[in-house]
């Protein structure tokens, strides 16, 4: 939804003039009419969430590899849409909001975008419940310093094992509700200290591409449909392995220390 909002405000794109109150920005008129009535009440922050989402997806393309930010259901997308409410908030509190009123904000955009066309009601999909409960981990997520510890700390919660595999059903229950209590808390709610919201989701396991740099310290298994591209370092305690369909590439600086067990193959997801 994120890279269709985008999408959708480019094509419409004028340059933001004005930015008092009761102003429309203009550049919101190609998307849903909740959003437009958001953007004539809050025509500054909407200029700044709007940001947010171009910064998110060209730092998803830097992580995943470039076009990952316009792929859906898999870990790029969990990111996209985590980094993309983490940096709205940080954007509209930078400004002078508070951290209530920015998440609350950052919140009612970004639920309106997962609404139908007419602006009438929420989509309700596994794609839409994703999207809404990935939105409120980065809403929630405030333990970093710098954008670049934001990323680094999103990125390795949007990969495995970090992010969760989940269905329609699974993502509904997992927030110990009924079915409409469960969308009526992912919709509404603005941040949140529950387990469950520290946890990425996604529904496709398979993810295209992994640029990796980080150190890794566990056991773990990437398995990616394209190629994975490593220059980090495997330390004594992991064991682990790079599974690729198409390639595996060990760049310089990557490093399987002595007593690591460390293996690449190309296979792809779930063959092997």
């Amino acid at each position: 939804m994120l890279r269709r909002f985008i999408t959708s405000l480019l094509l419409s794109f004028v340059v933001l003039s004005v930015h008092s109150k009761g102003h429309f920005p203009s550049l919101f008129l190609g998307f849903n009419p909740r959003v437009q009535a958001l953007a004539y009440q809050y025509p500054v922050q909407a200029q700044l969430i709007f940001d947010a989402g171009n910064e998110a997806n060209t730092y998803t393309d830097q992580r995943f590899g470039a076009g990952a930010q316009a792929q859906n259901d898999n870990s790029s997308n969990a990111f996209r849409h985590s980094v993309w409410n983490a940096l709205s908030v940080k954007k509209l509190k930078d400004i002078g909001a508070s951290e209530a009123t920015a998440t609350e904000i950052v919140r009612l955009f970004t639920s309106a975008y997962e609404y139908n066309d007419a602006g009438t009601a929420l989509v309700k999909n596994a794609a839409s419940a994703m999207d809404l409960h990935n939105n409120l981990v980065g809403r929630s997520f405030k333990n970093y310093t710098t954008v670049n510890q934001l990323l680094d700390s999103l990125y390795l919660k949007s990969i495995e094992p970090k992010v969760v595999t989940v269905s329609l059903e699974q993502n509904l229950a997992s927030h110990n509700a009924d079915a409409n209590t469960a969308w009526t808390l992912l919709e509404n709610t603005a941040s949140s200290t529950l387990e469950v919201n520290k946890l990425l989701y996604r529904i496709d396991p398979c993810t295209t591409v992994l640029l990796l740099n980080h150190p890794i310290t566990e056991a773990v298994k990437f398995e990616v449909s394209n190629n994975i591209q490593a220059k980090n370092v495997v330390v004594a305690t992991a064991k682990v392995t790079y599974d690729a369909q198409k390639y595996v590439q060990l760049n310089p600086g990557f490093k399987a220390e002595a007593g690591s067990i460390f293996t690449a193959y190309v296979d792809g997801c779930g063959n092997k």
